[in-house]
C-alpha cells in the first residue's frame, strides 16, 4: 500500500482549502462589477501578442529555408506556403494596431470604456488566434 505522512496530508488539505477560498474572492470581485477580470484578460492578451511578435520572424525564416531547400516544389505548394505567411503577417499587423490603439483601455491597461475594452479584447484574441493558426499551418507545410 501507498502510505503518506500526516504532514503531507495536512499540507495537501491546506493547499486545497487555499485554492477553494481564492476562487471565492475572485467570484466576489467579479460580482461587484469591477473591471479586474477584463483588465487581467487584456494584460494576458498583450503578453501573448508580445510573445507572438518576438517569434514571428521565425515564420519568415522557415518559409525562406523551405523555399531554398525545395526549389522543385510545385507551384501550388509554394502558393500554400505564401498564403499562410500572408495570413500570418496580416493577423499580426491587425493585433499590433489593436494593441497600439488600446481602445477602451488607458496606457496602463485600466478600463476607461467597458464596451470598447471588451471589443478590443475580443478583436485582439481573434487576431492572435488567426496568427497562431497560420503559424501552425505554415509549420505543417514546411516542417
Amino acid at each position: 500500500m501507498f502510505k503518506t505522512s500526516v504532514a503531507t496530508r495536512v499540507i495537501s488539505l491546506a493547499i486545497l482549502i487555499t485554492l477553494l477560498l481564492a476562487s471565492f474572492a475572485t467570484t466576489g470581485a467579479l460580482a461587484k462589477g469591477n473591471n479586474q477580470g477584463l483588465e487581467n484578460k487584456w494584460e494576458q492578451l498583450v503578453d501573448n501578442y508580445n510573445r507572438q511578435s518576438m517569434s514571428h520572424n521565425s515564420a519568415h525564416h522557415w518559409a525562406e529555408v523551405w523555399l531554398k531547400n525545395n526549389p522543385d516544389a510545385s507551384d501550388s505548394k509554394k502558393a500554400e506556403v505564401q498564403k499562410h505567411l500572408t495570413i500570418c503577417n496580416s493577423a499580426l499587423g491587425a493585433a499590433a494596431t489593436i494593441v497600439s490603439k488600446h481602445n477602451g483601455f488607458d496606457a496602463s491597461g485600466k478600463v476607461v470604456d467597458k464596451s470598447a475594452a471588451q471589443k478590443s479584447a475580443k478583436d485582439l484574441a481573434l487576431a492572435l488566434q488567426r496568427h497562431a493558426a497560420s503559424i501552425r499551418n505554415l509549420d505543417a507545410h514546411v516542417n
